[in-house]
């Protein structure tokens, strides 16, 4: 029968066979075998410590790298585009903080920059009744919707490299139209105020476009604007602001497309990272250049980050 007192001595035995083992294992094991294993913990700790020193001071040169070149921006840049119209177009999705950020660093170089068209979502005409607006907007007749949205986008570069006058009335700007029928938006940048359609037309005119992977606006629309402004022989750039996901694609996919579609390669500038201050420099300088007849394709994994001779005239006191 088990009784009270077999549950003790059941219990007495086992934490004596734990406290033998103990013994009998330490006395097996050694004390040399367990210096060894305390010093390798103790090279491993040492390691791990030093290891976390090398990352801290190599974060604080990041970071002091960072604010040199967030300090000295402006300077870079100073009278690179100076007397140079910049037309920024964006699509919808791309960070607005980041437009903004370029949009100042391109004034802060001299250029004249009205404000920023936004590429709307419209632009997937989604519905009949979306091909039609844009039909009417334009006075196209294309009944295929990519046919009539490569067509529509390229009249759209066409108005913005132009360095025209502006049309005697506004509804009979094609940017109005298009404001009207909600194909894009024009929106003031960089604490500016909004403008309007006629802002967007002046001699010396060069173009940049914004846009990176994930927008609600199709793919073929920021090289069929592209196509547009080079129609209208006038400079033209696209910066990517790339937003890094697990999902992909990767940072080259998107710009690479754009530089690769309808043979733009050897005819526009592409900067693949504008979400960061040295792309955005980049971009500046990559615009300026364009005015030396120059293109190239600038950013992370690229030949350059910078076009290699800085078209720049610092301003000296």
């Amino acid at each position: 029968m088990i009784n009270f007192r077999y549950h003790v001595v059941s219990i007495l035995a086992v934490f004596l066979a734990l406290a033998i083992g103990t013994v009998m294992g330490a006395s097996f094991v050694g004390r040399g075998v367990i210096d060894r294993l305390q010093t390798r913990i103790d090279k491993v700790q040492g390691n791990a410590d030093t290891q976390h020193e090398r990352n801290d001071r190599l974060q604080s040169d990041n970071d002091r790298l960072n604010a040199y070149v967030e300090a000295t921006q402006n300077f870079t840049v100073a009278r690179s585009l100076t007397g140079v119209r910049a037309n920024v177009v964006a699509e919808r999705g791309t960070n607005s903080e980041t437009v903004d950020a370029q949009v100042a660093l391109l004034r802060q170089g001299g250029s004249a920059v009205p404000g920023v068209v936004w590429l709307e979502p419209g632009w997937s005409l989604d519905t009949p009744e979306s091909a039609q607006a844009l039909r009417v907007a334009t006075g196209l007749t294309n009944r295929a919707k990519p046919a009539l949205r490569a067509a529509a986008a390229r009249l759209l570069g066409q108005r913005l490299g132009s360095t025209a006058p502006a049309t005697a009335t506004a509804t009979d700007d094609l940017l109005t139209r298009l404001v009207d029928a909600k194909f894009i938006t024009l929106s003031g940048a960089a604490g500016a105020g909004a403008p309007n359609a006629a802002d967007f037309t002046g001699p010396t005119t060069r173009v940049l476009e914004i846009g990176g992977p994930g927008h609600p606006v199709p793919n073929d629309l920021v090289p069929s604007v592209a196509a547009g402004v080079l129609d209208a022989s006038a400079p033209v750039a696209v910066g990517e602001a790339f937003v890094a996901s697990d999902q992909g694609p990767d940072r080259a996919a998107w710009i690479d497309a754009i530089a690769n579609a309808d043979g733009l390669r050897d005819k526009i500038s592409t900067v693949d990272d504008l979400e960061l201050i040295e792309g955005r420099v980049g971009t500046t300088l990559a615009l300026s250049e364009l005015g030396l007849g120059t293109v190239g394709n600038y950013g992370i994994g690229r030949a350059h980050q910078v076009p290699a001779k800085l078209p720049t005239v610092p301003v000296a006191k």
